[in-house]
């Protein structure tokens, strides 16, 4: 599944492509894909309309209008992809948006798991409206962290992963995160100190900013819209590395798994 680098990436790609670009159509090929897609309110709020800017919400993108805002979610699969005609040229392409001569963006989502909504001016809609913190927030201090989890026995890897408690953050950069700070994903969230807290927003904060530079993770399902790959995964620390050794002490990284999500961790080197 795409995360925040990824859709951060996307977001990067699309800027020059549509920002003060007037969009001259949009069609849609079905009319849902993991929820019912709002066609009336996109088209009406789109065509002739000029797009102000991109901006993300943990992993959304909302693409500003003047009415609103068209607010997308790749979910497992999905990608836009960057074509030169209005017809669909893959088998899951579920909509196309125009925006010149050279420039038709097509959202493609072989599993139909990503979502295109239409977002009023007040800026409120479920998807987006109880989300958490965004890492690259100021809102997003050790405080905060330490006050949000102080009565809940959830392990700290669920909690970060928790969008109502942080937005964005992934399996993967979860126990990347988790792993650089030195904290095991299985301690319970309220016991996490604020120290801990503190180098752990730190750490997740410079692998984040790391992977956005170089394109994001490497994942079968994720390409920007000139058709390239992010490659971060090269660089991973433990996620996906079972029984490799740790970089850091060389003892074999753990696997294990919970709520049929595997967690990738060093005994020693993330001892509480």
């Amino acid at each position: 599944m795409p995360e925040l680098p990824e859709v951060e990436t996307l977001r990067r790609s699309l800027l020059p492509l549509v920002k003060n670009k007037v969009c001259q159509a949009v069609k849609f090929f079905r009319k849902d894909i993991r929820f019912p897609i709002p066609q009336e309110s996109l088209v009406k709020g789109l065509t002739n309309n000029k797009v102000q800017d991109i901006s993300r919400q943990g992993k959304y993108l909302l693409f500003h209008v003047p009415e609103g805002f068209m607010l997308l979610h790749l979910g497992m699969s999905g990608r836009v992809t960057l074509q030169s005609t209005l017809e669909p040229q893959e088998k899951h392409t579920h909509a196309v948006f125009w925006f010149s001569e050279k420039t038709y963006l097509h959202f493609v989502d072989p599993r139909r798991f990503g979502s295109i909504s239409w977002v009023p001016l007040s800026g409120k809609h479920p998807l987006i409206d109880n989300l958490g913190c965004d890492p690259f927030s100021e809102k997003m201090n050790a405080k905060t962290m330490k006050f949000l989890a102080r009565k809940s026995r959830a392990p700290i890897k669920s909690f970060i992963m928790n969008s109502q408690k942080v937005t964005g953050v992934g399996n993967i950069y979860a126990c990347e995160s988790l792993f650089h700070a030195g904290i095991r994903p299985q301690k319970q969230s309220g016991k996490v100190t604020l120290a801990q807290w503190e180098k752990w927003i730190k750490c997740l904060r410079d692998i984040l900013t790391k992977s956005i530079t170089r394109g994001g993770t490497t994942l079968r399902d994720f390409f920007d819209p000139s058709g390239s790959q992010g490659y971060f995964s090269v660089s991973l620390s433990v996620y996906g590395k079972e029984n490799e050794p740790c970089p850091k002490c060389s003892r074999p990284i753990t696997r294990h798994v919970h709520s049929g999500r595997s967690t990738f961790f060093c005994k020693v080197c993330q001892p509480a």
